[in-house]
C-alpha cells in the first residue's frame, strides 16, 4: 500500500466529481477502512493507498455543497485539510448545488471550522449573467467576515458545455469590478494561472493577479523537496476519480464533463484494477 506522505502527494478528493456532495458514502467507507483505491498521477496507474494520517500528507477537498465536510469535521481532525468551496449563484446552471445565500453562508461555516487559512472560495466558473458582481459582492460579505482572504476565478473554458460569450473586454470589465469589491473587504482576487487574459495587463488593477489555488508549497515537509506540480501550478494529487465518475450535482456546465470527454457513467460502485 502506497502512503502520500512517503510519496510527496497529497490526495484530491476530488477534481472530477464532488465527493463531499456527491461520494461522501465512498469516503466514510474508506475513511474507515483506512485505505482507498486511486490514481498515481505519475502513471495513470490505480493503487492502494494509505488514509492513516502518518501516511497522508493532506486531503484537498474540492465541493459546491460542503455541508456533509462540516457535519463531519471532527474525523478530520488529525489530517492537514484544505477546502475548496464553489459558490457563485449560478443557479440557472448549477441545479444541484446551494442558492446564493446559502452557498455564501456554507462558504463562511467552512471557514470557521477549518480555518479561513484552509478554505478556498472558488467564484469559478464566472456567472455569464448581467448582475454578476451583485452576486459576487453577496458572497463576498459573508465570506469575508470569516475570514477568508482570497477568491479565485476561472471563466468558462473553450471545451465546455456552455461556450463564453462574452469578449476579453468584457471578462477585463468583470474582473476589474469584482477586484475592487473585494478590496475594500480586505479580500485579494486570484485569476487561475491557466488563464492567459491578464497577460498583457500588468496594471489593470492592484487587487488582481494570475494564482495558483492548490500550490505545492502548502504540503511541503521539513527537510523534503516541495511536491511535483502540474502544468496550471498546481501541486500534483493522487485521485481517486476520473473524468468518466458519476456525479449527482446535475450541473448545465462542469468542467470535468465536457463535450469532448465521454459521457459521465451513472455507476455507484467501483471495480478497478489495483497494483499492490
Amino acid at each position: 500500500m502506497k502512503s502520500g506522505r512517503t510519496e510527496g502527494l497529497p490526495y484530491s478528493l476530488s477534481r472530477w466529481t464532488d465527493v463531499p456532495a456527491a461520494k461522501w458514502e465512498w469516503f466514510q467507507e474508506s475513511f474507515r477502512a483506512k485505505k482507498m483505491v486511486g490514481f498515481d498521477p505519475r502513471t495513470a496507474i490505480p493503487s492502494e493507498w494509505s488514509l492513516r494520517p502518518d501516511d497522508t500528507l493532506g486531503l484537498v477537498f474540492w465541493t459546491k455543497d460542503p455541508t456533509n465536510l462540516i457535519f463531519d469535521a471532527p474525523w478530520l481532525r488529525a489530517y492537514r485539510v484544505k477546502v475548496h468551496v464553489t459558490a457563485t449563484g449560478w443557479e440557472e446552471v448549477e441545479k444541484g448545488a446551494p442558492d446564493l445565500r446559502e452557498g455564501a453562508n456554507l462558504v463562511g461555516m467552512a471557514a470557521s471550522i477549518f480555518g479561513p487559512e484552509n478554505v478556498t472560495w472558488r467564484f469559478s466558473p464566472v456567472p455569464d449573467v448581467p448582475d454578476v458582481a451583485e452576486r459576487f459582492s453577496t458572497i463576498l460579505a459573508m465570506a469575508s467576515e470569516y475570514g477568508v482572504k482570497s477568491v479565485y476565478l476561472s471563466f468558462l473554458q473553450e471545451n465546455d458545455l456552455l461556450p463564453e460569450t462574452r469578449s476579453e473586454q468584457d471578462r477585463l470589465n468583470v474582473l476589474v469590478q469584482v477586484a475592487e469589491a473585494a478590496a475594500h473587504r480586505g479580500v485579494r482576487v486570484y485569476l487561475c494561472a491557466e488563464d492567459r487574459l491578464l497577460m498583457g495587463h500588468p496594471d489593470l488593477h492592484p487587487n488582481l493577479a494570475s494564482g495558483v489555488c492548490a500550490p505545492p508549497e502548502d504540503f511541503a515537509l521539513p527537510n523534503r523537496e516541495r511536491p511535483p506540480s502540474e502544468g496550471c501550478g498546481c501541486v500534483l494529487m493522487v485521485d481517486p476519480f476520473t473524468v468518466n465518475e458519476s456525479c449527482t450535482m446535475g450541473c448545465a456546465y462542469c468542467y470535468a464533463g465536457d463535450k469532448n470527454s465521454a459521457q459521465k457513467k451513472r455507476n455507484t460502485t467501483r471495480s478497478l484494477p489495483v497494483v499492490r
